[in-house]
This record gives C-alpha cells, structure tokens and sequence, in this order.
C-alpha cells in the first residue's frame, strides 16, 4: 500500500464523501481506487460490516472508509512481513476480503 500519511484523514475523507454522494459509498471506494490504486482499498457493505465499520447515509461514510483504509495498511505491512514475495498486498487484501466476507467462500 502506498504511504497513508495521518494528516491526509480530512482530506481523504472530504474526497471519499464528495464521490459518495454521486456514487454511493461502494462505488466511491471503487472511483477511488481506479485513481490510485496502491492507496484506496475496495470495499462494499459485507467487508464493511465485517470490519465494524457499518455504513450510513450516503456523504457520512469518509471516516469509516479512513478506518478502513488504516486496517488495510496495517494488513498490508504484515502481508509484506509474512509474504515478501508479494508484489501487491493491497490487491491480495482486497481479494481476500471479497472472497470471505462478500462473496463467503472462506470460512
């Protein structure tokens, strides 16, 4: 995952949120993500949900999807540590919670 710098948090959000209100926050994440790829994870209701994160009105979700993106990049460092052969982290993340929570595949 690309560097997550803590100062960016209102500046994240206030983007994630401008796209929410067009896109809803499932589609946000994943404009966002088409962007910038290395930074802003995938997510929809179940992974949020599983996360504890669950989500609310449309344009209210920015601080939840900067929680998210915090588990992500911490997901990630310890997917480099235990895997370093793995290129992209954020990518296997992202698939691995579509596979278990959205889709349940994995148990």
């Amino acid at each position: 995952m690309s560097i997550l710098n803590r100062a960016e948090r209102t500046t994240i959000s206030t983007l994630f949120q401008g796209f929410e209100r067009v896109l809803g926050p499932v589609g946000a994440a994943k404009a966002l993500h088409l962007l910038a790829p290395g930074l802003f994870p995938l997510w929809d209701r179940a992974i949020a949900d599983a996360y504890c994160l669950t989500l609310g009105q449309a344009g209210s979700n920015g601080d939840r999807y900067w929680r998210f993106m915090l588990i992500a990049k911490q997901q990630c460092l310890e997917l480099s540590w235990q895997e370093p052969g793995c290129k992209n982290p954020l990518k296997s993340i992202d698939e691995y919670n579509y596979c278990k929570h959205t889709k349940g595949w994995l148990y």
